[in-house]
């Protein structure tokens, strides 16, 4: 990309996206050079460096005044690419999990309250189920949920449950708060989620975790099928569906349970 032509009359955004290119492509650079470079205005330069830095999408060397790029910018660019890797490497683990359940495996990723499925396998016995790609969940309600909300740090997931939202989807839904911390402490203990036909009628599911390379849990994964004969294997499949998503979460940098 070359150097930008009138872009101090640009807007806010398309400044600050420079800058940070700009910085990036630098490495360290003082924000007087970044106003020659890019043509900006030394007061236009010194308050989107200042903003970046507040934010710290950009931070300051001590010694010399001069710019890098920030954690908070690092720590998106490894989550984009946690998760370009999880799309790409997750369809062997559920297609190997769904081969082992002889049910539908999924996946699915959290947006607020929800986890919204974004993969599956199918087994060749397996049931066809209602649920499509895209179809968003509540957490509380779903083994993929559950799974995920357990994975949080404990005062992570109080707090979120403390302002969620818990809908009845089915007479078995958890609607109490300390109900659900409870099946959320088990759920933590155990590795696995469970789903007792809280989500949809006759369906049940057990989920696990999937974590990045941090140890931070971006996702989960799911066996689901008919409730009478997934839910008399929550044992079996629990297992199998926690030693998948510890698979996974390995293939993507997650070591630390490795190392005891």
């Amino acid at each position: 990309m070359g150097t930008p032509r009138g872009l101090d009359s640009s807007g806010t955004l398309e400044r600050g996206l420079a800058v940070l290119e700009h910085v990036g492509k630098n490495q360290e650079i003082s924000t007087n050079a970044i106003a020659r470079q890019l043509g900006l205005s030394r007061s236009a330069a010194y308050r989107i460096v200042g903003t970046l830095k507040n934010l710290e999408y950009l931070e300051a060397d001590r010694a010399t005044g001069r710019v890098r790029l920030g954690t908070r910018l690092v720590e998106l660019g490894a989550r984009a690419m946690a998760a370009t890797d999880l799309h790409r490497c997750a369809p062997r683990y559920l297609a190997s999990l769904a081969e082992r359940s002889g049910e539908t495996t999924y996946l699915a990723v959290p947006d607020n309250d929800t986890m919204v499925y974004v993969a599956t396998e199918r087994s060749a016995n397996a049931v066809t189920l209602a649920c499509r790609l895209g179809t968003r969940r509540p957490q509380h309600a779903t083994s993929l949920g559950k799974a995920w909300l357990a994975a949080l740090p404990e005062q992570d997931r109080l707090e979120r449950i403390r302002r969620m939202k818990l809908d009845s989807l089915t007479l078995k839904t958890i609607i109490d708060p300390a109900r659900l911390l409870d099946d959320l402490a088990r759920t933590s203990r155990r590795g696995w989620a469970v789903d007792e036909v809280e989500n949809e009628p006759d369906v049940g599911c057990v989920a696990a975790a999937v974590r990045d390379h941090t140890g931070r849990p971006i996702a989960a994964i799911s066996v689901a099928g008919p409730a009478g004969r997934v839910l008399r294997r929550t044992d079996e499949l629990g297992a199998t569906v926690a030693g998948t998503a510890a698979a996974l979460s390995l293939r993507l940098g997650y070591v630390r349970a490795q190392r005891g």
